[in-house]
């Protein structure tokens, strides 16, 4: 009875060690496995769930409006004012088929460097609720250090507390004057910069973030590069855009005409994947 038992014991020991030494194997086997699918799935994602470039004849112009022919999107026309468009009846523009509006919350002077609040961003902001419409806003920055763009974002948060937001909080930084612009100087790096630490502070409250800018702008102006995890609003007045890289929104004409509001007016297409 008692060799028996020490038999019986001796093979059990023997089994386990068998499933201990088959258990190492195939941890040894997995690791590799599972590191190699790591890397796939990152490489995957870096070189091929990029979306596709949008393609330059889908994009159909009928009148002043323009639309994407493509079944994977889903898009809407908007605008995009500021005091200059003078006062506006949201009424009618909601009537006229416009969906989103981005208003101006102000700017820094060009020139001189002043900070100031655009005189119809109040009014605005409550007539583009009112009419129902999807809001955003966007900020002209000639920020030519962090201590300017801190500044800035102190302003520009202040003055949204308290607003219900549907869109981005959008930088928008451009040549004011090539004599005499403030942001001249700046090189591509510092421009970068500025527009991603104002992004940054925009998505850190809360706010949904985005750069605005034509082709040269984007891919000159800017590090390009460092602007590609960004949401782009991208400037380019003609039928169909030169950029056929992922942007969110085209700006597509600064001579539109919608009802309610006095002369020419931004027109803007934005697209979503569905």
């Amino acid at each position: 009875m008692f060799s028996e038992g020490v038999q019986n014991g001796t093979i059990r020991t023997m089994k386990k060690r068998k499933q201990i030494r088959w258990g190492r194997l195939l941890i040894v086997l997995l690791v590799p496995l599972i590191a190699v699918a790591a890397i796939g799935i990152g490489i995957r994602k870096i070189f091929f769930d990029k979306p596709e470039p949008y393609d330059p004849a889908l994009f159909v112009l009928e009148g002043d409006r323009m639309s994407y022919q493509d079944p994977a999107y889903e898009t809407s026309i908007g605008i995009d004012v500021s005091e200059h468009n003078q006062q506006i009846d949201w009424g009618q523009v909601a009537d006229d088929g416009i969906e989103f509006a981005f208003v101006r919350l102000g700017y820094r002077g060009g020139i001189e460097g002043k900070l100031h609040e655009d005189e119809t961003f109040a009014a605005n902001v409550q007539g583009v609720q009112d009419a129902g419409l999807e809001l955003g806003i966007y900020w002209y920055s000639s920020a030519i250090d962090q201590k300017e763009l801190q500044e800035e974002i102190d302003f520009v948060l202040e003055r949204l507390e308290g607003i219900q937001i549907d869109l981005p909080v959008v930088y928008d930084m451009e040549i004011f004057d090539h004599d005499q612009g403030r942001i001249n100087s700046l090189s591509a790096t510092e421009k970068t910069d500025l527009a991603l630490r104002f992004c940054d502070a925009m998505e850190n409250a809360g706010y949904e973030s985005m750069i605005y800018g034509n082709y040269t702008w984007l891919h000159e102006h800017l590090d390009h590069e460092r602007i590609l995890d960004q949401a782009i609003w991208y400037a380019a007045y003609q039928e169909t855009p030169d950029m056929t890289e992922h942007f969110t929104i085209w700006q597509y004409s600064q001579t539109g005409q919608v009802a309610g509001i006095q002369g020419d007016v931004d027109l803007n297409i934005r697209l979503k994947e569905v």
